[in-house]
């Protein structure tokens, strides 16, 4: 059955004719007609309700404005959302069905990056203002359709002449730790699981401090936990990992209980970085390239922060939110407070990748997945872009759907992450680029 129309489109249309003429003085074009139907706490808008639209000029968002009657029920200064924002009352009453006696006020709806058509049932989650005067509707609207320009973080200005010289300070203390080695084995071989026993007794000392994680000064990173292998254990389980980590200049190895899935140095498909039986692996196999001259040419455009032309020159792909935010636009206006802690975390971490390794990765991510009988083809995250206290947060993601790795902005609440080993720059490709 067919939805009634708005039988106050004739009154609506007279009420915001004002807005729509200011709009249109300072060069933004609204629409009358239909508008797509909402929820947030005051509950859900009528599905027929009409007013202005005004479409976002570089996304699918849009700003709807119509006029409804609304009557206080608190206070003025009370109810609403509070300042922690956890809790909510009501402290007005909204009514869209307007009665010829109404006092009327805009109520101004934001729909950011939401892609509906208007006049549909469903209805989306767009929280609604209320403003009492045309020109506060006005500056509203003005201020989210510029915000891309406005808002726009400055990227990082490039620094190749310091990139490279904290590089070479970083080779130069690897190769420092690979000549005297101090690695503490905190558990005997009473102690261990046979298998993880085994392991153990190939672990070569050099290449583990070679290769272990370094924080900005070429020390240890502190925080890092290295896995080196399992004990038969399912990667999205927890269970026995003979583990690293780092006690001042001493690596100390034990067995931890760990989900390998989650962690961010897991090698146990990287063997070459730190047992002794596969010190000869090939660079083909360590670095996916034949010789280091290959990488030069990428990684000088990395030093340059020139990332989009890196990953371009091996053929990775880019979404639209990761190219603007590697402009310094905003990828939506609700979400442009974080602009420029994304840009400038998308930057650091980009300035680490081996391009050319992605597509590898991706793969050896995929053979896991479908070792234990798990979907394939979604996205694996590798770094997350931070700024956000809640549980879904925004990650860079890599997948191949199409052939060619591809980069990409996604939400997740999963700690399942690619290994850093497996997609950024080899240690020991680095110490030879940075002699």
């Amino acid at each position: 059955m067919a939805e009634v129309l708005d039988r106050h489109e004739r009154r609506r249309r007279a009420e915001l004719a004002g807005v729509w003429a200011r709009l249109r003085e300072v060069g933004i074009e609204p629409a009358f007609g239909p508008l797509t139907p909402t929820y947030d706490f005051y509950g859900k808008v009528p599905g027929n309700l009409t007013g202005l639209v005004v479409g976002e000029p570089h996304n699918t968002g849009r700003m709807q404005v119509t006029v409804v009657a609304a009557r206080r029920i608190v206070p003025p200064g009370q109810g609403g959302l509070s300042a922690d924002g956890h809790v909510w009352t009501r402290d007005v009453d909204i009514e869209h069905d307007l009665a010829d006696s109404d006092a009327v006020v805009f109520e101004v709806t934001l729909l950011d990056g939401v892609a509906g058509v208007p006049g549909e049932p469903a209805s989306v989650w767009a929280p609604r203002q209320l403003v009492v005067d045309e020109e506060a509707v006005v500056d509203a609207v003005r201020l989210w359709h510029g915000y891309r320009d406005m808002l726009r973080a400055t990227p990082p200005k490039p620094g190749p002449q310091r990139r490279r010289a904290l590089r070479a300070r970083t080779a130069a203390a690897r190769r420092t730790a690979a000549a005297a080695p101090r690695v503490r084995v905190a558990a005997g071989p009473a102690e261990l699981p046979p298998a993880l026993g085994l392991r153990l007794a190939e672990l070569d000392h050099a290449a583990l401090a070679f290769n272990f994680p370094r924080d900005r000064t070429g020390r240890y990173a502190r925080s890092a936990v290295v896995a080196l292998a399992g004990d038969g254990t399912v990667l999205s389980k927890r269970g026995p990992w003979l583990a690293v980590r780092a006690d001042g200049d001493t690596l100390v190895v034990g067995v931890e209980g760990l989900i390998g899935a989650n962690q961010d140095h897991r090698w146990d498909r990287l063997p070459w970085l730190w047992s002794a039986a596969h010190a000869e692996a090939p660079a083909a196999v360590r670095w996916q390239l034949p010789d280091a001259a290959g990488a030069r040419p990428v990684v000088s455009l990395l030093d340059r922060h020139a990332p989009a032309e890196a990953l371009a020159s091996c053929g990775v792909e880019l979404d639209e939110d990761l190219k603007a935010l590697l402009a310094g636009y905003p990828i939506t206006y609700g979400f442009a407070r974080h602009t420029e802690t994304w840009v400038k975390r998308l930057y650091e971490q980009l300035q680490l990748c081996a391009p050319w390794r992605l597509a590898a990765a991706y793969e050896v991510h995929q053979d896991e997945r479908r070792a234990v009988r798990r979907p394939t083809g979604e996205p694996i995250a590798l770094f997350g872009l931070k700024g956000m206290n809640q549980q879904s947060k925004p990650m860079v993601g890599l997948d191949c759907g199409n052939g060619a790795p591809r980069l990409s902005m996604i939400w997740t609440a999963s700690n399942v992450r690619l290994p850093h080993e497996l997609w950024q720059c080899p240690a020991d490709l680095e110490a030879e680029l940075y002699p």
